[in-house]
């Protein structure tokens, strides 16, 4: 996908995304600054809505003919690494949890 590079890729190096420079941005600012708790949730609720709009045109986007001619296993190694991350991410968060209090 060429379509958010932010420097043209030459043989063999590295591409990187516009996005990625934003989003670590947005960590730093949000590690380093408190924000009040009304603005802090106007923006999750921005955020959430945003997501949601974004999965909405992603599946919009998808033809159940592609699915079918993939056949299942993708959509089983899909499901696979569903519950992998989500467990993985629930060891993380625990493990955090118990380490931070």
């Amino acid at each position: 996908m060429r379509y958010f590079d932010s420097m043209p890729a030459e043989e063999g190096g590295i591409v990187i995304p516009w996005f990625a420079f934003g989003f670590l941005a947005v960590a730093g600012v949000n590690s380093f600054l408190k924000l009040p708790p009304k603005i802090h949730d106007t923006i999750l609720n921005l955020d959430m809505f945003l997501l949601t709009a974004a999965m909405f045109a992603l599946g919009l986007t998808t033809r159940w003919q592609s699915i079918r001619q993939a056949g299942v296993k993708p959509l089983l190694t899909a499901g696979i690494l569903m519950l992998w991350l989500m467990a993985g991410g629930g060891l993380i968060s625990y493990a955090a949890c118990c380490l931070l209090g």
